[in-house]
């Protein structure tokens, strides 16, 4: 599989403000006031991290619980309710379920390069989230700026001058909310991660080791054991599906 390079970590120099900062008197330069910054921001913040890799975790991992619960008709049937029994939707639950046990180290393969994926995708989401924030104090810059400025005599003039400082304001202000939801995938991204590591590292081999052990001996404490494992990894698993809705 080839591996992603890492996106270019050198910081872009973005324009500051002119000096003089504005002519206030000239309609054309109010109303283009920041444009040369905006410009350079759109593209310093073009290669924005796709973000797909969390979901595409979460369903495979959604496939290994599934794949664990073959051997749980009981589980099954309950899932899918008196009215999908009626639908015969236990059945077909129950055919994809033992083929998915067929597969489970596939998917267990599988689930790995969706965490290598979302691994590479958390520091995409840190630089981003530097990089829009780097913006953000570029458009304040620019915006204190024109506010420095002598308003113009003219009161069309210092309206249309008051009109541009508010967009890059309220740009700015867009901008810092966008650095936020970055932070919040990247932390989402850090705790599916740990849960997945808990999953694939701790729970899952206990229940392999507590069902093997118990078709053996056809012990109930083992058993019992195995099926409070696969609880709790049906417990992961439905916490990974809830941070992504």
């Amino acid at each position: 599989m080839k591996r992603r390079t890492m996106p270019d970590v050198t910081p872009p120099v973005l324009p500051p403000p002119p000096q003089p900062p504005l002519q206030a008197d000239d309609a054309l330069a109010v109303a283009s006031y920041g444009a040369e910054l905006l410009a350079a921001v759109e593209q310093l913040l073009a290669n924005a991290p796709a973000g797909t890799a969390a979901a595409r975790l979460v369903a495979e991992m959604n496939n290994i619980r599934e794949a664990m619960s073959a051997a749980d008709a009981r589980h099954i049937r309950r899932s899918v309710g008196l009215l999908g029994r009626l639908l015969g939707r236990d059945v077909e639950a129950q055919a994809r379920a033992e083929q998915l046990a067929t597969q489970l180290d596939v998917c267990l393969l599988r689930a790995d390069a969706c965490l290598e994926a979302l691994q590479q995708e958390l520091g995409e989401h840190l630089l981003q989230a530097t990089r829009v924030q780097m913006a953000v104090a570029a458009i304040d810059d620019w915006a204190v700026a024109g506010e420095a400025v002598r308003p113009p005599d003219e009161p069309m003039a210092q309206a249309a001058l008051q009109r541009r400082l508010q967009h890059l304001r309220g740009l700015a202000r867009l901008r810092d909310s966008e650095a936020g939801q970055l932070r919040l995938l990247h932390a989402q991204g850090v705790e599916l991660v740990e849960r997945y590591l808990r999953i694939r590292d701790v729970l899952l081999p206990l229940w392999r080791q507590r069902s093997l052990a118990g078709r053996a001996a056809d012990k109930q404490a083992q058993l019992a054991q195995a099926n409070e494992a696969q609880a709790r990894i049906l417990d992961e698993v439905a916490a990974m599906q809830a941070r992504l809705r």
